[in-house]
């Protein structure tokens, strides 16, 4: 599970380790050492479309969702603005002052970065492996599920609307949304479309990091978009880049020849603690969804296996790690 804290409970995420908008909320997370306490919402067996998710989400697309208290946020965004505003804390600001020239020049290359349709690009590579330059590095068998997924979306979504008429306006709006972005990844060209789009993205993103890198060349190493301070501009970043990686869409946008300060940069998050923490749980995610289904099947059985196999799974998750 996350590496958290387990001073307060005062936080509740609802996530999913390898979901964009969740691995952005908990590299904030991360970076403003916020205890929270963790709940899995697993896409692959479908959670994040069971009624008692789409009651706690009832507008959202998918998942985080942030729970404090009575208080509930949706959106990955809003989540982010809300720990970094209103929480105390002695680590710096992810956002900083809204007045000032570098909170509007932040603000405006974090809401381009939003534009990007992850969601779009990510499938649409699923579903037409030929425009990934390099191969997506997503297992084929995960591909093929995520595919019938993706296809089966609408019929799960209309039956459930049936099976449970209070929700049924959530379900029909998520069901509406699935087929429209369907017809979308579907299309190769359209697809093609949003990757040439992304391309303009990250020709500004090159020229910012070199203008801030050239402009200190001393300490170019521990500089990121907008200098020493580490934003919420980094985090879209951050998680973007890792993302067009694993579909193998890095030479296409970041290599070393056509973009190397975007490629040094990429290099330069590889080696940030709170990203390791990500890519960690990611690398672990198969053995802790073992667990939770063990959990739910039976409390009893998973406690006996616990006591007969902690040791063993603890030692094969190091090993996995650090080789």
């Amino acid at each position: 599970m996350a590496q958290v804290k387990a001073k307060s409970n005062r936080f509740t995420l609802y996530y999913f380790p390898t979901s964009f908008s969740s691995q952005k909320v908990l590299l904030a997370f991360y970076e403003k050492e916020v205890t929270f306490k963790p709940k899995l919402v697993s896409l692959f067996s479908g959670q994040h479309n069971a009624p008692w998710y789409v009651k706690l989400n009832p507008e959202g697309a998918h998942i985080p969702v942030l729970k404090d208290g009575n208080t509930i946020i949706t959106e990955p965004e809003r989540i982010i603005d809300y720990i970094d505003s209103k929480l105390e804390s002695s680590v710096p600001k992810l956002i900083p002052d809204q007045e000032s020239l570098l909170g509007k020049k932040v603000a405006k290359l974090r809401k381009r970065l939003q534009l990007v349709e992850v969601d779009i690009i990510t499938y649409g590579i699923i579903y037409h492996p030929h425009l990934s330059t390099a191969g997506c590095q997503i297992q084929g068998a995960v591909m093929r599920s995520m595919r019938e997924n993706f296809a089966n979306r609408l019929a799960v979504l209309t039956d459930l609307a049936a099976k449970h008429p209070a929700l049924r306006d959530s379900y029909l709006m998520k069901s509406q949304t699935a087929a429209q972005k369907f017809d979308v990844i579907t299309d190769a060209a359209q697809v093609q479309r949003h990757l040439e789009e992304l391309q303009i993205t990250m020709d500004t993103v090159e020229q910012q990091i070199k203008s801030v890198k050239e402009a200190s060349p001393d300490i170019a190493d521990d500089l990121w978009l907008f200098g020493p301070m580490y934003t919420v501009a980094d985090i879209s970043l951050t998680v973007l880049l890792s993302r067009l990686a694993l579909l193998g869409l890095d030479k296409t946008y970041f290599s070393q020849d056509k973009h190397p300060y975007t490629h040094n940069y990429y290099n330069q998050v590889k080696q940030r603690l709170t990203y390791q923490m990500i890519q960690k749980e990611i690398a672990n995610l198969r053995m802790t969804l073992l667990w939770e289904n063990l959990k739910t099947a039976s409390p009893y059985i998973a406690g006996v296996i616990c006591l007969g196999t902690a040791a063993a799974i603890a030692y094969s998750v190091y090993k996995k790690w650090n080789d």
